[in-house]
C-alpha cells in the first residue's frame, strides 16, 4: 500500500482513497447482490356464504311470509268464488318477493317451503279471529250484533248465518273448521310457492 498518492499528498494507513484529490488508492471487487425472485402470494379463496334455508328462522322468509299473508287472509274474505285461487295467487307472490328481496333464487322445494310459511301464518290470523268470535259468542248481545255485521258484509241468507255461528259454538265443528282452513291454507299456498318458484327459474 503506497504512503504518497500520485498527487504527493501523504496517506494514512488503509487509506482507501486519497483525502486530497479522491483518487483509489487500490482495487476492490464490485459486490454484487443477487437478485431474490419475487414470490406472488395467489389470491385468496373466495369465500362462498350459503344463502339460509327457508324456514321460520329465516328472518326474511318469516317478513315475506307476514307481507304475504295478511293480504291473502283479506282476500280471501272477500274473493267468494276465487277464494281457493286467492292462497295459490299468494304463495307465488311470496317466492317473487323473496327473490327482489334477496336477489337469490329458490328452488322448487324451498318455494313450496316459502308459501307453507305464509300459509302458517294466514292459518294463525284465522285461528285468533276464530278465538275471539267464539269468546263473543257467549254473550248474547254479540251475537245478534255478528249476525247483523255479516248480514251487511256478505249476501249470505240469515239461516246461513245462524248455520255458520252454531258451527263455532260446537267444539267438534270448530275443530273442523280449524282443521280444513289449516290444510287448504297450507297445502294451496306451497303448492302456489312451488309452481313460483319454477317458473321465475324457468324465465
Amino acid at each position: 500500500m503506497p504512503e504518497f498518492c500520485t498527487c504527493g499528498a501523504q496517506l494514512p494507513p488503509d487509506a482507501r482513497f486519497c483525502h486530497k484529490c479522491g483518487k483509489p488508492q487500490r482495487d476492490e471487487s464490485l459486490l454484487v447482490e443477487d437478485e431474490q425472485p419475487v414470490i406472488v402470494a395467489p389470491p385468496p379463496p373466495t369465500l362462498t356464504i350459503e344463502p339460509p334455508p327457508i324456514s321460520f328462522r329465516n328472518v326474511t322468509a318469516v317478513r315475506v311470509g307476514l307481507a304475504v299473508g295478511i293480504p291473502v287472509f283479506l282476500l280471501s274474505a272477500f274473493a267468494g268464488p276465487l277464494t281457493l285461487a286467492v292462497p295459490v295467487a299468494g304463495g307465488f307472490f311470496a317466492v317473487y318477493l323473496y327473490r327482489r328481496w334477496t336477489g337469490q333464487k329458490v328452488t322448487v322445494l324451498a318455494g313450496a317451503r316459502l308459501g307453507w310459511i305464509s300459509g302458517i301464518i294466514v292459518f294463525a290470523i284465522l285461528t285468533m279471529l276464530l278465538t275471539m268470535m267464539v269468546l263473543m259468542l257467549s254473550q248474547p248481545d254479540l251475537v245478534q250484533s255478528m249476525r247483523d255485521q255479516m248480514a251487511k258484509m256478505s249476501s249470505v241468507s240469515p239461516e246461513e248465518i245462524t248455520r255458520r255461528i252454531d258451527l263455532l259454538r260446537t267444539p267438534s265443528s270448530l275443530a273442523l273448521v280449524l282443521l280444513d282452513a289449516f290444510l287448504s291454507y297450507t297445502l294451496l299456498t306451497a303448492l302456489g310457492g312451488a309452481g313460483g318458484a319454477w317458473f321465475l327459474n324457468r324465465n
